[in-house]
């Protein structure tokens, strides 16, 4: 009897520990989850920022989602309640959503990375699912396209277009994509895969010559 009753608890404690992971990592996996409504949730985290990213490789960690934060101006690698990297990111217009082709804004909301291409004109980009059917049927109510081709992306190639743009990264520069330098893509590429879920925050607050934007 002593014997079966052990084995229940350790039953039991096994299947609590096994529900307690899989909701460490729901909140990242789960589209209904928002870092963006507090972005201090990734402050809580536990940062293993430090460690290299072939130990995360050797223990299965897999990135479940990126959040941008145009406030911090900072993009983030979560996994299972880990923060596994962050990095500091230039945007094109970080003002609002994008709507159209041309406005040189980066989007915000819930997208996915769709695709890797290791032969951009950049060093290495991640394709965001930008437009989604909400983007193309706004941009199409006003008779506009919604654009595309939003990356997340190195330094140019061009060796010109490189210099010119090391000299002020991480200022703005880019024309709506989130770029990092050629070192952090080669990361990012390695620890992302595609279909991960990418959440981009809206700048909560902004302030030119001391007046609050409308």
């Amino acid at each position: 009897m002593k014997t079966l009753s052990l084995r229940f608890i350790l039953v039991i404690v096994g299947m609590v520990g096994s529900m307690g992971l899989a909701q460490a990592s729901s909140a990242a996996l789960s589209k209904a989850h928002r870092y963006c409504d507090d972005i201090t949730q990734i402050d809580k985290l536990l940062d293993r920022t430090r460690e290299a990213p072939e130990r995360f490789t050797a223990e299965k960690l897999k990135v479940e989602r990126i959040v941008v934060s145009k406030d911090r101006r900072q993009l983030y690698l979560i996994s299972d309640g880990v923060l596994m990297r962050t990095y500091t990111v230039a945007f094109g217009d970080y003002l609002g959503h994008k709507q159209f082709e041309g406005d040189w804004r980066t989007p915000e909301g819930l997208y996915s990375i769709s695709a890797k291409n290791p032969k951009s004109q950049f060093n290495k980009a991640l394709k965001i699912s930008y437009p989604n059917a909400d983007d193309i049927a706004y941009a199409k109510s006003k008779g506009r396209s919604p654009g595309g081709q939003i990356m997340i992306h190195g330094f140019p190639v061009d060796p010109i277009k490189k210099l010119g743009v090391m000299a002020i990264h991480p200022v703005d520069w880019t024309l709506g994509c989130i770029a990092v330098t050629d070192e952090e893509i080669e990361e990012i590429y390695q620890l992302v895969q595609e279909r991960t879920l990418i959440e981009i925050c809206k700048v909560s607050v902004f302030t030119y010559k001391n007046q609050p934007l409308p």
